[in-house]
């Protein structure tokens, strides 16, 4: 049984013991049958407007996609049957019919043929029909404009960088675009600001986020870079358990006002995060904040979804220890997330060049096929 805080709690970073016995959580297992809420994906014909550059990375995602699929564990849903019970009761209070499976038909029948082969996967509408309660006219506006923003944002090219930078299958002007993209977030990296290491006891990966070491003002190539990880996260999760949300880890180490990121890098990371990954966050850990950050808080809290903030916990003295140990195992985490144990250090190079994208770092190496 896996339980979840009450939302309140989240928010306010409250931990109780009751919280334990409220609510079973009952992961549905998701198959590709005629009943699906994920139906395949159709193989539509490129359009007049498509580019020859979108018929080869259509077809390239396709076959790469096709491979990756063989060796995937089942699809597990992340929903739970509390949450679905929220969504249903917040459609309800705005007027709307909850029905999944309608909805994610509507939403598909809504894309043109060119949008369907831009999703980033088959289960993208039925996030942003999760995400918007309902709201079809919504939902339908804001997949639309997360298609668009991947294309526009080069999601895909961001992805694979370092995998196909010198791909000899390639022409040579993508594989110096790939290289130039590899070099910006190998550069963003360079502190550790940002990585996956290790899984949740359900088998979401951990992505910590460390604001103290900030070395960068570019805020695109901070958008890349941010990007970048949140797509490998979403990978590593998929390839380990199946599940489609991940954690995410944000420590203090080194944070002062003068290093925080500006306000209009916080506002950009909280659009990509809420508007571009809907139902990608299974929760978030503010680990020991200090003293400084309430200020910041204070005010970066008004931008954040208040869907967001229910999945926001902040860890601090014994009551955030015992949470961080109820989803983690402490032994395989960061010190920032509960860590009883002194972990290799982590090397950028080696996670970014010579780690597979669907492994987090430091992973078993016999995990790394």
């Amino acid at each position: 049984m896996t339980v979840l805080l009450s939302s309140r709690s989240l928010a306010r970073g409250i931990f109780h013991q009751n919280d334990y016995n409220q609510n079973n959580y009952h992961p549905c297992i998701i198959t590709h049958s005629g009943t699906s809420l994920y139906p395949t994906k159709l193989e539509e014909a490129p359009t007049e407007e498509s580019s020859d550059d979108d018929e080869y990375e259509s077809i390239e995602r396709q076959q790469q996609q096709q491979r990756t699929n063989n060796s995937l564990p089942p699809l597990i849903d992340d929903c739970s049957e509390l949450d679905h019970t929220r969504r249903v009761a917040i459609a309800k209070s705005h007027g709307f019919d909850y029905d999944e499976e309608d909805g994610v038909q509507s939403i598909l029948e809504a894309l043109t043929p060119h949008e369907k082969q831009h999703m980033s996967d088959d289960n993208m509408p039925l996030r942003h029909y999760r995400a918007d309660k309902g709201n079809l006219p919504q939902a339908i506006r804001k997949i639309k404009a997360t298609i668009q923003w991947r294309q526009d944002f080069n999601v895909e090219d961001i992805k694979r960088c370092f995998r196909d930078r010198n791909n000899p299958d390639l022409p040579i002007v993508k594989q110096k675009e790939l290289n130039h993209l590899a070099e910006v977030i190998a550069k963003e990296n360079e502190t550790g600001k940002i990585y996956c290491r290790g899984y949740d006891k359900e088998g979401r990966a951990i992505l910590y986020l460390t604001p103290g070491r900030e070395n960068s003002q570019c805020e695109i190539d901070n958008m890349r870079h941010l990007v970048y990880h949140l797509e490998r996260a979403i990978a590593c999760t998929r390839h380990k358990s199946g599940r489609q949300k991940v954690c995410i880890v944000i420590g203090y180490q080194g944070f002062r006002i003068s290093n925080a990121p500006p306000m209009s890098v916080v506002k950009h990371t909280l659009q990509i995060l809420q508007g571009h990954y809907p139902e990608r966050m299974f929760r978030a850990y503010i680990a020991d904040p200090p003293m400084v950050f309430r200020g910041f808080w204070k005010v970066i809290k008004h931008f954040i979804d208040p869907a967001t903030l229910d999945k926001i916990a902040f860890c601090t003295g014994e009551e955030g220890k015992a949470l961080l140990e109820r989803d983690f195992d402490t032994n395989t985490t960061e010190k920032q997330a509960g860590g009883q144990k002194e972990l290799r250090k982590f090397c950028s190079r080696e996670f970014l060049f010579d780690t597979p994208h669907h492994c987090t770092f430091d992973e078993d190496s016999s995990l790394k096929k």
